[in-house]
């Protein structure tokens, strides 16, 4: 009887200083870095970023990574908006986003976009916003 009662108290005794250690310690406050909305930077940015997350998103991804769900399938590979200008076919300037929207890429499955109208202007205005956010 006295070495249960003696496993028994050792055993509450290391449960509660287990609890002890493990206890809830006040978080530690954190710094965000969060990237400025497109809503937030321009009205022509956010109308570009809807449109571009309507029509584009699928293949380059939310963010212009060229990580949308259908960039496995395709060959080659969407863009990524990040990469530097040299590989862009057209540049990434507006005027070269803007020719890519309006004419598409021969030999890839970029397609025009001509079917945006008026908004290709904003379009490319937001893709060249992401390649520098």
């Amino acid at each position: 009887m006295k070495f249960n009662k003696l496993v028994l108290t050792v055993s509450m005794l290391a449960l509660a200083i287990t609890m002890i250690a493990c206890g809830d310690k006040p978080a530690e406050p954190t710094a965000t870095t969060e990237a400025t909305p497109a809503a937030t930077v321009d009205p022509e940015i956010a109308k570009g970023e809807e449109i571009f997350l309507q029509n584009c998103s699928s293949c380059h991804g939310e963010k212009g990574g060229g990580d949308g769900a259908a960039a496995a399938a395709l060959n080659p590979k969407p863009r990524n908006f990040k990469a530097p200008a040299s590989e862009w076919k057209n540049g990434n300037t507006i005027a070269g986003i803007t020719k890519t929207l309006n004419e598409g890429i021969k030999g890839s499955p970029m397609v025009a976009y001509k079917h945006l109208g008026d908004n290709i202007p904003v379009v490319a205005k937001y893709v060249e916003y992401l390649t520098k956010n």
